[in-house]
């Protein structure tokens, strides 16, 4: 119950999405459509604790991420482009566990792709637990990634989700324009 009133108000309040990628989780078997925000609030030199260079997943369809980020998944587009039969995951199921991802054959840290695909996780994770997604999300964010039962969370978000690419003609004008520059 909560979601259905609480989702429309997140787009609501959201206004334009900057644009709507694909995502889902392994276990899922079809795509589904996320909107992606942006907020100058959440660039990573903003100097707003908590927020500054933070993506967030709100709801099983929302994330919530700073302009430079979503500029920089749009250059990264262009350059190594993911799709729904391609898709991006996160190299080694880990953001930040540099062994394991060297394990697994990444070069160099976490790519915009592979951050995007953290967050389709956490929409996965949204999806499944409904309205007790935000107050655990918020509770077990701040735990980061690692061995420990508390880690797991931000573990399944990283080894769960996948990042089909950007819906065709979703992008805001503003941001495209940008991307060629």
């Amino acid at each position: 119950m909560l979601p259905e009133l609480l989702d429309p108000l997140l787009h609501w309040f959201g206004g334009n999405p900057c644009f709507r990628v694909y995502g889902k989780g392994r276990r899922e078997s079809e795509w589904r459509v996320v909107s992606v925000y942006a907020s100058h609030r959440r660039d990573v030199f903003s100097g707003m604790p908590l927020w500054s260079g933070a993506c967030t997943t709100w709801a099983a369809d929302i994330i919530a991420v700073g302009w430079d980020f979503a500029l920089g998944l749009l250059r990264e587009q262009r350059t190594e482009p993911v799709s729904r039969d391609h898709p991006a995951a996160v190299i080694g199921g880990r953001l930040r566990d540099n062994s394991r991802r060297a394990a697994a054959g990444a070069t160099r840290g976490a790519t915009y792709c592979e951050i995007m695909a953290h967050e389709c996780g956490h929409t996965w994770q949204a999806r499944r637990m409904g309205p007790i997604y935000l107050p655990m999300g918020a509770a077990l964010t701040l735990f980061r990634e690692g061995p420990h039962p508390w880690n797991r969370f931000e573990n399944e978000a990283s080894e769960e989700g996948l990042f089909g690419g950007v819906v065709p003609a979703s992008v805001n004008g503003e941001l495209m324009r940008q991307v060629f520059v």
